[in-house]
């Protein structure tokens, strides 16, 4: 039972074990990672909602829609929701602090959805501007700090204007503050990105980042918290022959997570481990039913006389048992011999034993088993003494394998 169990407790080890792949030039490891996603149609607008202090939280919603919602007041209410972000934000617009809604970066506070949206896509690309590939990396470095990484590959159709910029926002899909205001994807965490070449057909090969201290600082924890949360890679600018600043791109997913991207190959082996570590377990239960379904059931009392006399009754299980033998703990003494005596299964055996003298201290028996098929036994039995008790009954107190 204990190799049992050191080897399920080594298994289950394995399985908890993180699956990363080391980047060893430096010094990071993989964690999870995804392939970019295709980029979104321009038919789907970037909405941003400024949320009011006092609420409602929640926003209408579009499948051609991608949400942003934006805090601003944690300073006036003590939240604990980051509020920098959207303060820069509408600093870098050059928008007055009381505006409620964005479409693609064009003002539409008073708008309906449906009117929003007609808003945003008079500002959208006309054609494709560019061509990004690359993954979304979950990685950690030296310190077990995780952070974002995204190595990719990216190449204007056409020429972009020096301030095209990429905008990275981090999203939590349900937040919620310290007092208790929910919020359905606020923006955690945003960064302009420009290290990227505007010219028409040259390739910008590198590494982009969202440093472990900027997600920290935004209360993104990938590592303690790594579900719910989406990514949103827009890049706004103006392209050749077009002086109107429009949403030349965009990408949006969820970002990943240790088991997201596995494949069976990947799985193969905790699968099997799982398998083999469950058997171990079903082996160790099935054991211990068929030992408590096999073991006897012994009771004993004390019989009224001159002489002190223990009366034992047995009930076996679903094996043949053979009490072999019985003994007395000082300074209780039998008398006379013990014969081996056998119970057939599901049966019942009476017998009595004598004692020499009785005493005033508990009197402790062990009685030695075989049962069948389970092996031998001693089992302990423990009777109040006749003289503080003289009606006093026992069972077994603890079952020891030889």
């Amino acid at each position: 039972m204990r190799t049992q169990l050191c080897l399920l407790i080594v298994l289950l080890s394995i399985l908890t074990a993180p699956l990363v792949s080391p980047e060893g030039e430096e010094s990071l490891n993989l964690v999870a990672s995804k392939a970019l996603p295709e980029q979104s149609s321009p038919e789907t607008v970037i909405h941003e909602k400024f949320l009011p202090q006092n609420g409602p939280y929640e926003s209408e919603t579009s499948p051609d829609m991608i949400l942003l919602s934006w805090w601003k007041w944690s300073e006036e209410t003590n939240s604990d929701w980051p509020d920098d972000d959207a303060q820069s934000r509408l600093g870098e617009l050059g928008l007055e602090g009381d505006t409620v809604s964005l479409y693609n970066e064009q003002q539409g506070d008073n708008l309906s959805l449906e009117e929003g949206l007609t808003l945003g896509r008079q500002y959208s690309r006309q054609q494709q501007i560019l061509t990004l590939n690359g993954s979304i990396d979950v990685v950690s470095n030296e310190n077990n700090q995780w952070f974002l990484r995204f190595p990719i590959e990216m190449t204007p159709l056409v020429n972009l204007s020096d301030n095209t910029v990429l905008y990275f926002f981090i999203t939590e899909d349900t937040a919620t503050d310290n007092h208790g205001r929910q919020a359905s994807h606020l923006v955690r965490d945003m960064k302009p990105e420009i290290g990227f070449s505007n010219k028409q057909g040259n390739t910008t090969q590198t590494f982009w980042e969202i440093p472990v201290e900027h997600l920290l600082a935004a209360g993104i924890d990938l590592e303690s918290n790594p579900y719910g949360w989406h990514i949103t890679l827009a890049f706004f600018g103006e392209s050749e022959g077009d002086e109107t600043n429009r949403l030349l791109a965009l990408y949006h997913t969820s970002l990943p997570t240790r088991w997201e991207n596995s494949t069976v190959g990947h799985l193969a082996l905790p699968i099997f481990l799982l398998i083999f570590a469950s058997v171990l377990a079903s082996g160790a239960v099935g054991s211990a039913m068929k030992r408590e379904k096999g073991m006897p059931k012994l009771n004993a009392e004390w019989v009224a006389g001159e002489h002190p006399i223990a009366h034992f009754m047995f009930r076996s299980g679903n094996k043949r048992v053979t009490v072999k033998s019985c003994n007395a703990e000082q300074p209780w003494h039998i008398k006379g011999g013990f014969k081996i005596k056998r119970i057939a299964p599901h049966s019942e055996l009476s017998f009595s034993i004598r004692f020499k003298e009785q005493h005033d201290v508990d009197c402790q028996i062990s009685l030695g088993l075989e049962v069948e098929e389970l092996g031998s036994w001693t089992q302990y039995l423990r009777l109040s003494s006749p003289v503080r008790n003289p009606t006093s009954k026992g069972q077994s107190v603890e079952t020891y394998g030889q």
